[in-house]
């Protein structure tokens, strides 16, 4: 997937709190990344509601990609998609890491802290066993079209700390997504990528990491949609998908 820096884009100053009453943005959680670097502050809530009376609960903005996914996979491989770990609190993490702390990272550096990421897997195939399945293959070949990334791919341990999990999908949304799988990233790797204050453009979105001074961020003009979302970095990263 081809990303051009973007000269003499014409921008805007907007300040976070309006645009929580315009109706182009959107302000989520789906670009935070989360490690034993970049950790959850105590005080970080996750924006999480029940997924379709399952009990399974996952933050707000990957609600309609999971749906998708989870439909393709049912209709590409016969099998019904399952979430076995959705979102944990604080505590729940302490517990795990307490138990096995070779799987397990410390509390704050769990993406599962903030609803994003969900450990699947399908009838008698789960764990590293998911990959044994038809629709494991399928997920880690094709969560990106819907959204979705292999957090831990078999690629990234020297980047992430952490072993292959193809069980592990990871909430980042277009074009991240397409981006981050087509050219063999990890999130770690392209966040740090994107140089503060510069303009990306890749097929119809333009993207922008952006540090918010005084609560005022710079976004690219003439977009008909945005989605911004802190990085836990200290930045925002903004969206914007250009109008037709």
């Amino acid at each position: 997937v081809d990303v051009d820096i973007v000269q003499d884009i014409e921008s805007e100053r907007i300040s976070l709190e309006s645009v929580l009453s315009d109706e182009r943005f959107t302000v989520n959680q789906s670009l935070m990344l989360v490690n034993t670097i970049y950790m959850l502050p105590q005080d970080f809530k996750a924006e999480v509601s029940e997924y379709k009376d399952t009990t399974v609960f996952m933050n707000d903005c990957i609600m309609s990609a999971y749906e998708e996914l989870s439909r393709a996979v049912l209709e590409k491989t016969g099998n019904k998609l399952y979430v076995s770990s959705s979102v944990r609190d604080r505590e729940e993490q302490q517990a795990l890491y307490m138990e096995d702390p070779l799987t397990a990272t410390v509390p704050g550096a769990s993406e599962h802290e903030t609803g994003l990421s969900l450990d699947v897997y399908v009838a008698r195939f789960s764990g590293d066993g998911f990959l044994r399945s038809k629709s494991g293959r399928f997920v880690n070949s094709h969560c990106w079209e819907y959204g979705f990334i292999i957090r831990y791919p078999s690629y990234g341990e020297e980047y992430t700390g952490i072993r292959y999990e193809p069980w592990h999908v990871r909430y980042v949304g277009h074009p991240h997504s397409d981006i981050i799988y087509n050219n063999h990233l990890t999130l770690e790797q392209y966040i740090s990528s994107l140089e503060p204050g510069v303009f990306y453009k890749t097929g119809e979105y333009i993207i922008t990491r952006q540090e918010a001074v005084e609560s005022i961020l710079t976004v690219p003009s003439g977009c008909e949609s945005y989605v911004i979302s802190p990085d836990n970095t200290g930045y925002y990263i903004v969206t914007g998908k250009l109008a037709k």
